[in-house]
């Protein structure tokens, strides 16, 4: 689809206890499906479903509406994240087969033990090389998004009169999303967004940093509201940063909370703009 996602958590915030040894320098690297391991997470979490459904015949008993699974799917991988249920990790043999193996254990109105295998494929520490974040430019306008304005209402909009929209930001705070469609202009505007520097460029630029700096980007509509399918969600966030790079990228950074937990980034490749786009 031509979007990369990027995830690194802490070990020391994410375990209570972790062990990791191997033949190379202690390195471990593995390919999963990531489908598989969010069902395995959620289902041990939710201990095999069990809380789900009593819960849904509660609701029902009560006359209430049962809830939907997206919002039962955040409540498990908040309540994984918020450390209120320990999920033993690790890799071994199932069948003579490479899996990741979790056990977790559920206490409500019974006792359950779950037990989920993943296969994965076991990769040299080398190939790691093959799958690291692009090497990109600097971005020229860096803007941290509010979380009680969120944009992707406004890209879910745009998406259904056409496939592209443009992005425009300063770092002086100010974003406008925007959509030419059947000579047709329509356009959305944020203001007073908070600027983020990069501190490797400002110690070396003796000027200062450029606070009339500029940017703009054409992406597709469509593909930029699927990286932003965190901002309805309940995962817990500290920030989330906009960075545009002219004719090359645009990147989503969004540091976890607690900062320490970690971080993931998305890339999205632009659309390259023609000299009509820029009037």
């Amino acid at each position: 689809s031509g979007i990369t996602c990027f995830a690194e958590l802490s070990q020391r915030h994410l375990f209570l206890e972790h062990r990791i040894e191997s033949a190379a320098d202690n390195v471990i690297v593995c390919q999963i499906d990531l489908v598989s391991l969010k069902l395995a997470l959620q289902s041990v979490v939710q201990g095999g479903g069990n809380q789900q459904q009593t819960q849904q015949r509660d609701r029902r008993g009560r006359g209430d509406q049962p809830s939907n699974n997206n919002g039962n799917n955040q409540s498990a991988m908040q309540s994984l994240l918020s450390g209120q249920q320990v999920v033993i990790l690790k890799l071994a043999k199932r069948n003579n087969m490479p899996c990741l193996c979790l056990e977790g254990r559920h206490t409500s109105d019974s006792d359950v033990e779950v037990h989920q295998a993943i296969p994965v494929r076991i990769m040299r520490r080398t190939e790691m090389q093959n799958h690291l974040p692009p090497q990109i430019n600097h971005p020229q306008v860096q803007l941290e998004l509010p979380f009680d304005r969120p944009i992707r209402p406004v890209i879910d909009k745009l998406k259904v009169m056409g496939n592209t929209v443009f992005l425009e930001g300063n770092m002086k705070g100010d974003l406008t999303i925007r959509q030419d469609h059947d000579g047709a202009s329509m356009a959305c505007f944020y203001n007073r967004l908070i600027p983020r520097w990069q501190d490797e460029e400002d110690e070396n630029n003796h000027a200062g940093p450029n606070i009339n700096a500029s940017c703009r980007v054409k992406v597709d509509a469509h593909k930029l509201s699927t990286c932003l399918q965190f901002q309805q969600s309940q995962l817990p966030m500290t920030s989330c940063l906009l960075g545009m790079v002219y004719n090359e990228m645009l990147v989503l950074h969004i540091l976890l909370s607690p900062e320490q937990l970690g971080f993931f980034t998305y890339y999205l490749p632009v659309h390259y703009l023609q000299e009509e786009d820029l009037g």
